[in-house]
């Protein structure tokens, strides 16, 4: 019996320390800064929109099928919350020889968010160093990451939206929302 409670007792910690190492240990830090090249050939610089919105960061290639089917969802979030404060970028890790591809994907998939391109992978080795797609990264209001998601799983998108929804809540009024 003892022999038993033992092993029980080794299986709880066992199980403790797995979702200790498995928890996101990523909350809190600041995130990296980067300026990166819009499709649309203007410049787009992380430390603008820090600290002032809610940013989702959603790293994809244009081969990479669970990409395809998350970043969809990311539009979706995107449209519902961007004029209460909500920034989202869908990030191409496409190399330079398929970045071609980048715009008629946009195009077929009906995407509306803002898509930067990451033709050398700088920015994603930053935040993924495995830099395994589709990676997301969620900046709360006060400018630190909340989550990283590495791949997706359906019902990831609930998680993200639960997420964005109670960082709005954080942000500051705009100053000219304040002064009327």
């Amino acid at each position: 019996m003892k022999a038993m409670r033992e092993m029980g007792f080794r299986w709880m910690m066992l199980c403790l320390v797995v979702v200790l190492i498995s928890a996101d240990v990523d909350a809190g830090k600041k995130p990296v800064l980067f300026e990166l090249k819009m499709v649309e050939g203007e410049t787009y610089k992380l430390a603008d929109d820090l600290g002032k919105h809610v940013i989702i960061l959603d790293f994809w290639a244009t081969w990479c099928k669970p990409c395809l089917r998350e970043l969809p969802h990311v539009n979706t979030i995107y449209e519902k919350y961007k004029e209460q404060g909500l920034r989202a970028y869908a990030i191409s890790v496409d190399d330079p020889a398929s970045t071609s591809k980048v715009k008629p994907t946009i195009k077929r998939y009906k995407f509306t968010l803002p898509v930067l391109l990451d033709p050398d992978n700088e920015v994603i080795r930053n935040y993924s160093p495995s830099r395994n797609v589709p990676y997301l990264v969620v900046i709360g209001a006060d400018g630190e990451i909340i989550r990283e998601f590495s791949g997706y799983k359906p019902g990831d998108e609930t998680l993200v939206e639960e997420i964005v929804v109670e960082e709005l809540k954080k942000l500051k009024p705009p100053v000219e929302a304040v002064a009327q």
